[in-house]
């Protein structure tokens, strides 16, 4: 039974289920539960009902078919018939191939590790129909053939670790498009191509682990989505390839001990994994870890470096953690430092495991860590000095806290677990400042002593900061390194060195700062900055320059600027001087060929001759184009004079025509104007005589009068129509009689004299208006009013608002209907023949401007002539 323990232990973690069930279902049958009463075979004991164990016989036996649980260690020769089985273990039994099985179309779960298979044939698995878990580990198989797993689809579980497995073919692995697990691990792989599990897409553990595996290109493991545990640790692994992990967004675990890894990581390695919690970093060449390299999994718990070429521990190396809860760094030989702020950016931190390493101080920032549970800082060479004063208090606060504590010992060579009593004793005080230089008045030119005394246990270290934001560093111990040893010994406010020999300014042996040759610059405030472990201090130390400097500065600023202007304007008088006398004899032009500058080349004058051609050629060109130009002026002047003249006479006679037009159209109104005002006079008149007379009358004359207005108006309305479409026709002559027909400037100014054109526009206006009201005219409204009150509708009449548009032809037209009822006989016949006399004039006046159009039509041809000739 303990060969059987090692067995199951030494399985994954499918294989420990099943084996544990039997392990604890074989403790029943020494109490007796109705299993003794089945007879087992020879060399065989039940488990259970269904669970038989058979060890060190052959292998033809009769297996009940109530069992389908079957275990066999050492079991050799002849077959087995697994017809009835469902589980089969079959290990350490030296089988050498997969055929000592018949009937395998029910097993569930198959284990023939710890045998001697070498060989798996095409097609090997084919009757293995419901297989799920196959564990062929720790055997020898050496090749594993393309189509050894074409029909078995349904298998979940492979584990072919402990093997000499060297190559494998291409998506071998293919046919199983269910597989959740597969471990390859301890084999003698050495690549891995891209897309080599494509057709696997579920696998969630992929053990690599303890092979040779030097490559692993990077779309090799682009399509394992639901990957969840990944182990390549023990490979050859120097460079992870770009984007390795980047579709791992599912992965949790992952292991890369034990690779020789370059010495800087890429901080986009693990861009892909948002969701690792477990990384293993150990056993590599690592020296540092690049900035940003964990800042991809925020959901990381437990980080190992162990046994690494790391020599610093950096602040924010482990920014992107906030969630890591173990964390161990050990056994790193080189490991010295772990800067002050590294555990400030892992609060939640619950164990830390730091042995091994060559640590002499602890960074202060572990006091932050409230949360810790388990510390082991053992095995480092701790120094017990001032810079681990605080970890004797707080490490007793902790252990009773119940935290667990590791030996704490000082240095290899101190007496175990002596750590704590010895930094109790340590006598460690903070910086007291002693003495300052006082201010002081410095000479330029002058050298500069500035000094800062502490009183401290350890020393403490100064840092001087000048006004010009320099900064000098000072360590009295250089054996323990303080805050600023990162530092350069000078920089400025950029942390570039200060490469200046001999320095002007800098520290001497005892911290006291040397300023030589004091200029304007080192003038102000110089700051000294003291630290040690336990706190720091900082003092102000003044420099200030002698005020006689500065007179005497400006009175040699005026005595040198005096005699540089001097000089500088004698120089200028001396140089001009000369130059007037070699300019004078001819000096310059016998012996400098630059300042010959009357000399002129024969291709020179050449050219100049041609220009002075050109020119001349250009000058009589112009001048006989300006000739002829003005006698084309004169010509076409002269030929627009007359025809103006020509066009002044025609319009002269167009416009005494349109003079008499006009006098007849003024006459005409002067007598619709009489007419009206006479009507006027007389309705008013009649009206006052008549009106009780209408009244009695009214209602027996109401109906004939509305039928005979109504017919009088339709008649009438009619005829103004026509008037109207006459008159519009000869308004659109009117207007282009002037317009159009006068084109020219000259022209509009010449007929200007003649006739005025405003005269016309006038007239088009009235007539125009006139007609425009005649149409819109209701006579319902005011034939109602006139037969009513016939006084107050003549009043109203007078009282519009616009009297001019009551007179002539418009009001004329709306008296004549009620006075054509109202009055008899002669009144209503005499209203009919003024009617008729002003269509006649009208017809009249539509004649004379049919003449006038035509006369019109001959004028524009012979001012289109005379534009022409223009």
């Amino acid at each position: 039974m303990e060969n059987y323990r090692r067995l199951v232990i030494a399985g994954n973690a499918g294989w420990t289920v099943l084996l544990l069930l039997f392990v604890t279902t074989s403790a029943h049958t020494r109490h007796g539960d109705g299993i003794a009463s089945i007879r087992a075979p020879l060399g065989c004991v039940y488990l259970k009902n269904n669970a038989l164990q058979c060890q060190n016989r052959s292998a033809d036996l009769f297996v009940p078919l109530s069992v389908t649980f079957l275990v066999l260690e050492n079991v050799q020769g002849g077959r087995l018939d697994a017809k009835n089985i469902r589980h089969l273990r079959w290990a350490n039994s030296r089988i050498e191939n997969m055929s000592v099985m018949a009937n395998p179309q029910g097993l569930k779960t198959l284990d023939l590790s710890f045998n001697n298979v070498t060989v798996l044939q095409d097609r090997q698995l084919e009757n293995y129909t419901n297989l799920i878990n196959l564990n062929l580990s720790h055997n020898a198989i050496n090749d594993l053939p393309r189509n050894v797993f074409r029909t078995n689809n349904n298998i979940e579980q492979l584990c072919l670790s402990h093997n000499h497995l060297k190559a494998i073919p291409f998506q071998v692995f293919a046919p199983m498009e269910h597989l959740h697990e597969l471990d390859l691990s301890h084999n003698f792989l050495v690549a891995f191509l891209d897309h080599f599990f494509k057709f696997n897409k579920y696998i969630e553990v992929l053990l690599l682990n303890n092979n040779n595996i030097t490559k692993i290109t990077s779309n090799a493991l682009a399509d394992l989505t639901e990957l969840k545990r990944l182990d390549l640790s023990y490979n050859s692994i120097q460079y992870v390839s770009k984007g390795l992990f980047d579709s791992l967004a599912h992965l949790r675990y992952l292991n890369l001990a034990n690779n020789p890894l370059v010495e800087n990581m890429p901080s986009g390695t693990f861009r892909g994994l948002s969701n690792l919690r477990v990384l293993n970093l150990s056993g590599n060449r690592l020296t540092q870890l690049s900035f940003g390299l964990l800042h991809f999994s925020p959901l990381l718990v437990s980080l190992t470096l162990d046994n690494t070429l790391i020599e610093k521990i950096h602040n924010t190396e482990l920014l992107g953690v906030p969630d890591l809860q173990i964390l161990h760094i050990r056994k790193n030989e080189r490991l010295r430092e772990i800067e002050t702020f590294v555990f400030a950016d892992t609060p939640t931190l619950k164990e830390l495991d730091i042995s091994g390493n060559a640590l002499s101080f602890l960074p202060q920032s572990i006091a932050n860590l409230t949360n810790l549970t388990k510390l082991n800082i053992s095995d480092n060479p701790w120094a017990c000095d001032c810079r681990m004063y605080w970890f004797a208090p707080w490490a007793m606060t902790k252990r009773r806290s119940n935290m667990t504590l590791s030996d704490l010992s000082c240095g290899p060579y101190a007496y175990p677990n002596d750590m704590l009593p010895t930094l109790q004793h340590l006598n460690c005080t903070s910086p007291r400042i002693v003495y300052k230089t006082p201010t002081k008045l410095y000479r330029l030119k002058s050298d500069a002593l500035l000094e800062c005394r502490y009183a401290a246990n350890p020393p403490a270290s100064i840092t001087w900061i000048t006004p010009k934001r320099e900064v000098f560093h000072w360590n009295p111990d250089t054996t323990i390194p303080d805050v600023f040893s990162n530092h350069p010994h000078a920089h400025d406010s950029f942390m570039t060195p200060i490469r200046i020999i001999p320095p002007r300014i800098q520290v001497l042996s005892n911290g006291t700062l040397l300023v030589k040759n004091v200029t304007r610059d080192d003038c102000g405030r110089y700051t000294c900055y003291a630290t040690n472990p336990i706190a720091n201090l900082t003092e102000d130390v003044l420099l200030h320059i002698d005020p006689t400097d500065w007179n005497q500065i400006r009175i040699i600023s005026l005595i040198v600027g005096t005699q540089s202007a001097a000089g500088f304007l004698g120089l200028t008088l001396l140089i001009q001087f000369l130059r007037y006398i070699l300019n004078k004899f001819g000096i310059l032009n016998n012996f400098c060929s630059f300042c010959k500058r009357d000399r002129v080349s024969p291709r020179a004058r050449q050219i100049f001759a041609m220009l002075d051609n050109v020119e001349q050629y250009k000058s009589l060109q112009l001048e006989k184009l300006r000739e002829n130009y003005t006698q084309q002026v004169h010509r076409i002047r002269d030929n627009c004079v007359q025809q103006m003249e020509w066009i002044q006479n025609s319009y002269q006679s167009q416009a005494k025509h349109l003079k008499d037009f006009r006098d007849i159209g003024t006459q005409h109104l002067s007598t619709l104007r009489g007419q009206y005002c006479d009507q006027v006079k007389k309705v008013r008149d009649y009206s006052t005589t008549q009106l009780n007379w209408v009244r009695e009358n009214y209602v027996f004359q109401r109906n004939k009068i509305r039928k005979f207005s109504a017919h009088k108006v339709l008649q009438l309305r009619e005829t103004y129509k026509y008037q109207q479409q006459t008159l519009n026709k000869v308004l659109e002559n009117l207007p282009s009689l002037y317009f159009e027909n006068c084109r020219a400037g000259t022209c509009g100014r010449a007929e200007s004299l003649v006739f005025d054109p405003q005269d016309t526009e006038s007239i088009d206006c009235y007539i125009k208006s006139k007609i425009e009201k005649l149409i819109n005219l209701d006579l319902s409204i005011s034939d109602d009013v006139a037969l009513l009150h016939p006084s107050e509708s003549v009043r109203s009449l007078s009282q519009k608002p616009e009297p001019d548009a009551l007179e002539g032809v418009y009001i004329n037209y709306i008296e004549n209907a009620p006075k054509l009822l109202m009055l008899d006989g002669p009144s209503t016949s005499r209203h009919a023949n003024d009617i008729e006399v002003e269509l006649a004039s009208l017809q009249t006046i539509v004649t004379q401007n049919q003449q006038e159009e035509t006369n019109t039509t001959e004028g524009d041809s012979l001012l289109c002539q005379s534009n022409a000739l223009v």
